[in-house]
C-alpha cells in the first residue's frame, strides 16, 4: 500500500510537470531536461543509498525518501513557475529513489528464495495500479481544476504514506540488520559487480528496458499534444500501459512456469521495439491506446524477470549495492535519454525518436540473445532459486 501511494504520485507527476512545462510555454528539449532530472541525483547516489541501506536497514530510508517525495510534489502546488517545476523534479526522484531501493531490498529478503517472486510479484502488482491512478488522476484533474490542483491532489498519496510508516509497526516482518563489517573488510569495487556474464547482460537489458519505459512517459505527452489530444486523454494513453502491466504480472505465475527468465526479458524487448517501429505511423487516440497496452503487455513481464536474475546472480551481501547499481543506470537513461532525445526530436521530429529507440533495443536483443545462445540458455529454466520450484511471480519498477 505504501509503495502504491509513493508511485501513484511519481507516475502522476512525470504527466502533470510535462504538461504544466507546455501550458507555461517549454520547448520540447526543456520538457525533456525537466523528466531528465528525476534521475538526475539518483544517478550519482544509487549505488551509495544502495550500500547505506544495507548497512541500516530498511526503515529509515522509507520514511526519509516518502517524505522528500511529499514535499517535491507539493512544491508546483505552492509555487508557479518553471524554477518550482525544475526543484520537484529533482526531489521527487531522489526520494522516491531512496524508499524504491529500501522496498527493493525488502521484498527480495523477507521469506528468503522460496517466497521472492511472489514478493516481486506483489510489488510490481501494486506499481501497475498507481502507474493506472496517477496518470489517469493527473490528467483529469488538470482538464477539471487546473494544473495546480493536480499537484496538491498527488501530494496527498505520499503524505498518507508517510503517516502510515510512522505507524505500522513493519520492522517486525524485516530480517534484522546485520552488525557492521570491520574496516579491513571494505567492500568491493561496484564495477566488479560485471565480472559476472550474467550482471553484465542484466545490466545492458536493464538500461535498454528503462529506457523504452521512460520515453513513452516522455514521448507520450508530447505526441499527444502535437496531434491535439486533451491532458485527460494523454493520462489515458499512459494508463493503458499501466494496466497492460497490471494484466500481464497477474499472468506472470502461470507464464514462468512454462518460460524462463530470460527468454522472456529478451521477448519484452523485442516488442518494445516492434512498438516503437509502428507508433509513428497511427498519429490515433485508438491507435495510441492499443500500441501503449502492447508495450505494457511486454515491459510488464520483463521488469520481475530483471530482478529475479538481480537476486540470484549478484552477492548475497552486496544486493542493496547491486540495486543501486542497477538504479543508476535507470537513471541515467532518465537522466541523459529525455532531453537528448527532446534536442533531437526538435530537429528531426518526434518519429526520429520513436525510430532510433526501436533500433537501440532491438540492438540490446540482438547483443543479449547472442551470449544466451552461446551459453545454450535459451528455452531453458534457468534460475530456480532454491527452495521454489517455479514462479509464484515477482518486479522493480521502475520504475
Amino acid at each position: 500500500m505504501f509503495s502504491v501511494c509513493n508511485h501513484t504520485a511519481l507516475a502522476g507527476s512525470r504527466v502533470a510537470v510535462s504538461l504544466a512545462a507546455l501550458d507555461l510555454g517549454a520547448s520540447p528539449f526543456a520538457v525533456g531536461l525537466l523528466l531528465s532530472f528525476y534521475g538526475l541525483l539518483p544517478m550519482f547516489l544509487s549505488v551509495a543509498g544502495g550500500r547505506w541501506i544495507d548497512r541500516i536497514g530498511m526503515r529509515v530510508p522509507m520514511l526519509a525518501g516518502t517524505g522528500l517525495l511529499t514535499f517535491g510534489v507539493v512544491v508546483p502546488f505552492l509555487g508557479w513557475d518553471i524554477g518550482a517545476l525544475y526543484l520537484a523534479s529533482v526531489t521527487i526522484g531522489l526520494g522516491f529513489m531512496a524508499f524504491h531501493l529500501a522496498v527493493q531490498k525488502a521484498a527480495g529478503v523477507i521469506g528468503g528464495a522460496p517466497t521472492r517472486k511472489l514478493n516481486f510479484s506483489l510489488l510490481a502488482l501494486g506499481f501497475s495500479i498507481s502507474g493506472f491512478i496517477g496518470p489517469t488522476l493527473a490528467g483529469v484533474t488538470i482538464d477539471l481544476l487546473g494544473h495546480r490542483a493536480a499537484f496538491g491532489l498527488l501530494a496527498l498519496a505520499p503524505l498518507a504514506a508517510w503517516f502510515g510508516l510512522r505507524r505500522y509497526p513493519f520492522e517486525a516482518h524485516l530480517p534484522h540488520v546485520p552488525p557492521p563489517q570491520p574496516a579491513a573488510a571494505a567492500p568491493g569495487r561496484v564495477l566488479d559487480l560485471l565480472d559476472t556474464p550474467e550482471l553484465r547482460r542484466m545490466y545492458l537489458s536493464v538500461t535498454l528496458l528503462s529506457s523504452a519505459w521512460d520515453l513513452h512517459q516522455f514521448l507520450v505527452p508530447l505526441y499527444g499534444a502535437k496531434i491535439g489530444l486533451s491532458a485527460s486523454k494523454i493520462g489515458l494513453v499512459l494508463s493503458a500501459f499501466a494496466l497492460a502491466t497490471f494484466v500481464v504480472r497477474l499472468a506472470l505465475p502461470l507464464i514462468t512456469r512454462r518460460v524462463a527468465e530470460w527468454p522472456l526479458i529478451l521477448a519484452a524487448m523485442a516488442c518494445a521495439a516492434l512498438v516503437y517501429t509502428v507508433y509513428p505511423f497511427f498519429p490515433t487516440l485508438p491507435a495510441m491506446i492499443a500500441l501503449s497496452f502492447a508495450l505494457g503487455l511486454g515491459l510488464g513481464t520483463a521488469q520481475p524477470m530483471v530482478m529475479v536474475v538481480m537476486h540470484h546472480a549478484a552477492p548475497p551481501a552486496r544486493v542493496g549495492e547491486a540495486a543501486g547499481l542497477r538504479l543508476t543506470l535507470i537513471n541515467g537513461t532518465q537522466t541523459f535519454l529525455p532531453s537528448a532525445f527532446g534536442a533531437f526530436g526538435g530537429v528531426f521530429g518526434l518519429a526520429s525518436i520513436f525510430w532510433g529507440t526501436a533500433a537501440l533495443v532491438g540492438a540490446g536483443v540482438w547483443y543479449a540473445g547472442r551470449g544466451l545462445r552461446a551459453e545454450g540458455r535459451l528455452g531453458h529454466a534457468a534460475l530456480r532459486p532454491e527452495g521454489g520450484p517455479g514462479l509464484a511471480s515477482d518486479d522493480d519498477l521502475r520504475t
